[in-house]
């Protein structure tokens, strides 16, 4: 087997790792992945600003508009009250500097979106750590 069928057997062994894992994991494991997938393509579209290849930021930066849409999608308004207003308004905000940085080829723009990206990523794995550990405690009482 030739180096580039080796990695291409790689490429679908590893593709069809991430199916399963995502079609096995609990709402809150797609949440994290959603995010942290949003961050890593930012971060390699910052990286394609920097290097001038517009083809792929935009390429990139329609992976993160994709995952924010389903962020979006995924929003319970009636149950999420504010949380879930508050949260469409930063997703319409990253939206926005997405668009922006695409069309001026600005980083700074995809910076502002990836700094919210972060936040918002560590804000639900504390969360998460916090009611896990709630639960534990409500099951040793």
């Amino acid at each position: 087997m030739n180096s580039s069928n080796k990695k291409n057997a790689f490429q679908k062994t590893l593709q069809s790792y991430r199916s399963t894992e995502i079609l096995t994991a609990s709402k809150e494991s797609v949440l994290i992945l959603l995010y942290e997938g949003g961050i890593r393509f930012l971060k390699q579209a910052i990286e394609a600003v920097e290097r001038k290849d517009t083809t792929e930021k935009a390429r990139l930066i329609g992976r993160v508009q994709d995952i924010v849409n389903e962020l979006q999608a995924t929003l319970n308004h009636k149950e999420g009250g504010d949380l879930a207003a508050s949260l469409n308004a930063l997703y319409l905000f990253i939206s926005d500097r997405l668009i922006a940085g695409n069309q001026d080829n600005d980083a700074e723009k995809l910076q502002e979106a990836l700094a919210i990206f972060t936040t918002l990523l560590e804000a639900w794995r504390q969360a998460l750590a916090s009611l896990k550990t709630q639960t534990k405690i409500e099951q040793t009482r």
